[in-house]
């Protein structure tokens, strides 16, 4: 009978082949897998004993290879995002975004935050993780016609509204947003800004989207397996020390008894390639992201992305008809073998898009784009046709 390690590596081999080397195209956005390396250092042993409190300061016996490992993945993700301070023990991006709530705002408090029709995940938005925290959210504003934040009317509500907290980045992200006005109306105000790089996390660390922390930003929070190529995960990550010991008392006191601690050593070594290999995958993926919105243009699609002369992301959209489901869009393209996610239009109201991502057909071997857009284009176009004739 084959160990559980042995059957883990077989496991994640037949799945790297399935994904990567048949005929499926892997163009959904928010998922990546992390290198056979990394994936084959989670532990097990780890994982099997509690580890709680502070680094060096846990209350079981034999923490101490836990405490280095958290200071060691701490130093490689401060290194990669030029951060003063890592956490590295939450399980995900929600549960972050909820930690941080918890540290720095207290129930009625306002944040202003993305809406769902903009693109913002359920764990930032009105109506969803804040009401965890008691939070008032409202809306910021957004510029439907750039399909970004708008960042001037965003400050001047920041400055009229002033909030306790103001949460940036989307789940729908064609480019960057322009941080820094809202940053600083925050501070003169005393809010905390808290940027969610869960999409763009391995771009920045890339230098090839801007870092919200050196535009002002407070406090970054992220998932560990989009553009950033590990396991599922979450890191925290801000300018100020005083903010990490605030979140840390909220982990070690109300919020986090215990966690997964196998998950170190793989986390640590997709930091440390990423710290070598990050750079030229982030270039390749938002080449990537403009060569295929153009192709797909060409094949006749309508297509929402960065223009040539903006910072581009993993992300284009593709524009749905009213008339179109976006989950029977999916289970069509899914039966030809083409795997992607749908998501609210932030162009239009009421509406909604196919949000494809380039980072995982990047993370394989390099992709044939121009066959990918006509294979988008066949399946695309014949779906359409086929249930503009059944509701004949």
């Amino acid at each position: 009978m084959k160990s559980l390690d042995e059957a883990v590596l077989l496991s994640l081999a037949a799945k790297r082949h399935h994904v990567l080397r048949n005929d499926r195209i892997v163009l959904y956005a928010g998922a990546n897998l992390p290198s056979d390396t990394a994936m084959a250092a989670y532990s097990p042993g780890l994982s099997a004993y509690p580890a709680m409190g502070p680094s060096f300061g846990k209350e079981q016996p034999e923490t101490e290879l836990v405490s280095h490992l958290e200071v060691a993945v701490g130093a490689a993700a401060c290194a990669l995002f030029d951060a003063a301070w890592a956490e590295s023990r939450l399980p995900s991006c929600t549960l972050a975004n909820l930690a941080v709530y918890y540290a720095f705002a207290r129930p009625g408090d306002l944040m202003l935050a993305p809406a769902a029709v903009h693109g913002g995940h359920f764990s930032q938005r009105r109506g969803g993780t804040p009401d965890l925290a008691g939070l008032v959210v409202e809306d910021l504003p957004f510029d439907a016609e750039n399909c970004c934040l708008d960042a001037f009317a965003a400050a001047e509500m920041v400055l009229s509204r002033k909030p306790t907290l103001v949460m940036l980045g989307r789940s729908v992200m064609i480019k960057p947003d322009d941080v820094a006005p809202v940053a600083a109306a925050a501070r003169k105000v005393g809010a905390k800004t808290i940027f969610d790089a869960s999409h763009v996390a391995g771009l920045i660390a890339g230098r090839h989207y801007p870092n919200p922390l050196a535009l002002g930003a407070d406090i970054l929070t992220s998932s560990t397996y989009k553009t950033l190529l590990g396991r599922p995960h979450a890191l925290v990550l801000g300018r100020d020390p005083k903010d990490a010991r605030r979140l840390a008392d909220v982990l070690e006191t109300k919020l986090l008894a215990n966690y997964d601690a196998g998950k170190l050593p793989s986390l640590l070594l997709t930091l440390q390639e990423a710290k070598t290999d990050i750079a030229s995958y982030a270039q390749h993926v938002v080449q990537n992201t403009k060569r295929l919105a153009a192709l797909l243009r060409q094949e006749g699609l309508a297509v929402l992305s960065a223009r040539d002369d903006e910072i581009g992301t993993h992300q284009l959209l593709v524009p749905l008809d009213a008339s179109v489901s976006g989950p029977a869009k999916i289970s069509a393209m899914a039966t030809r073998n083409i795997l992607v996610g749908t998501c609210p239009d932030p162009t239009r109201a009421g509406r909604e898009a196919l949000r494809i991502g380039t980072q995982f057909i990047t993370a394989g071997t390099e992709p044939d784009l121009a066959a990918v857009a006509r294979r988008f284009a066949d399946v695309f176009i014949s779906s359409k046709n086929a249930a503009a004739s059944r509701r004949l």
